[in-house]
């Protein structure tokens, strides 16, 4: 049986070397960007960027369905135009198997933040939104949006490049 002073202690050079381990481990974590920071200019190309790791994009579409606080399953539900300079969770130009570049025009859901972004918004409406992507959390959401008028004609056609532009 040991007594309390005779138990072995680890070595101040062990000691030493996992409180540096986790100092440098939470001098690596980068916190995540607020979904809340500004849109950028709407024409900024994603590779131009500060963070890297976020794409910003602007897209227009047509609301399908809204979050209905009595059921939760709900969620909202956009059908955006193609988003032809989308770029994957990998970093890299989306080409789909049919060679369309880019992100096809699609229903996807989404989450806003913040949440008030979708209070005024009805089932049919047109809208300007900005999506952002976090390709480290693989989480995408809405930081701003805006109505258009009831007669902006939206196209949800999917365009391949002019020829010899193809990826």
């Amino acid at each position: 049986m040991h007594d309390r002073l005779t138990r072995p202690r680890p070595a101040p050079g062990v000691v030493l070397g996992l409180c540096a381990l986790l100092v440098l481990n939470a001098c690596e974590q980068k916190s995540e960007p607020h979904p809340n920071e500004p849109a950028p200019n709407m024409n900024t190309a994603p590779e131009n960027q500060t963070d890297a790791n976020v794409r910003s994009y602007a897209v227009r579409g047509q609301v399908v369905l809204l979050p209905n606080p009595a059921n939760p399953v709900t969620e909202l539900q956009i059908r955006h135009e193609h988003i032809p300079d989308f770029v994957g969770w990998d970093g890299k130009l989306h080409i789909n198997a049919d060679g369309v570049p880019g992100m096809k025009s699609m229903t996807m859901p989404f989450t806003a933040d913040p949440p008030s972004l979708i209070d005024t918004l009805r089932v049919g409406d047109k809208i300007r939104f900005t999506m952002k992507m976090d390709l480290r959390a693989k989480r995408y959401w809405i930081s701003d949006l805006a109505k258009l008028d009831d007669d902006t004609e939206l196209d949800f056609a999917d365009k391949l490049p002019p020829a010899g532009e193809g990826p």
